[in-house]
């Protein structure tokens, strides 16, 4: 199949594949929420990843291995690219892959990451963003959408943590 051919996300692929080239990730979105309980369609897998050389440097391996290229321009990325990004859109060989690096904690890469739960996906073991994580995810993205009530019919009241630029401001550096 060519990368111009639409295609479906293969969550345990895209996971297989990331693990093969050491990439450290966690599942969030929309393969997070269905982990979760609230069964629903979604067209792409979304990995929150660290930042730093290491990371970045396993970012462009992953990408080198899933044939690549970003969505808005079909550009293969370079070193430059991945080291400057906060969100890469990219269509590969495993379908629409959203890689994002963590914001300030709670949802930052180190947290997300201690909390993630681990499941089986097709065969595939996969970290998968907590129900805090997601919640804060979800809450942050300030998007219509039914996964946080059907998350709560499932869970009962939702973790809801403070999140900076959201619920409080973040915190002075000077």
């Amino acid at each position: 199949m060519s990368l111009s051919e639409p295609s479906g996300p293969d969550l345990a692929g895209v996971a297989a594949d990331a693990d093969a080239v050491g990439l450290k990730h966690v599942v969030i979105g929309g393969f997070a929420v269905i982990a979760h309980g609230f069964i629903r369609a979604t067209k792409d897998s979304d990995l929150l990843v660290g930042d730093g050389p290491q990371a970045n440097a396993a970012v462009l391996r992953f990408l080198e291995r899933v044939d690549a290229v970003r969505i808005s321009d079909g550009k293969r990325l370079t070193a430059e690219d991945v080291a400057g990004a906060k969100r890469l859109s990219v269509n590969t060989s495993r379908g629409i892959v959203d890689i994002m690096r963590g914001g300030l904690p709670p949802l930052d890469y180190e947290t997300v990451s201690e909390r993630a739960e681990v499941v089986e996906w097709e065969s595939q073991t996969v970290h998968v963003a907590s129900l805090a994580s997601l919640v804060g995810f979800k809450r942050l993205a300030n998007r219509p959408s039914p996964d946080l009530e059907e998350l709560e019919a499932i869970h009962g009241p939702l973790p809801i943590e403070p999140i900076p630029g959201l619920d409080i401001a973040p915190a002075d550096d000077s």
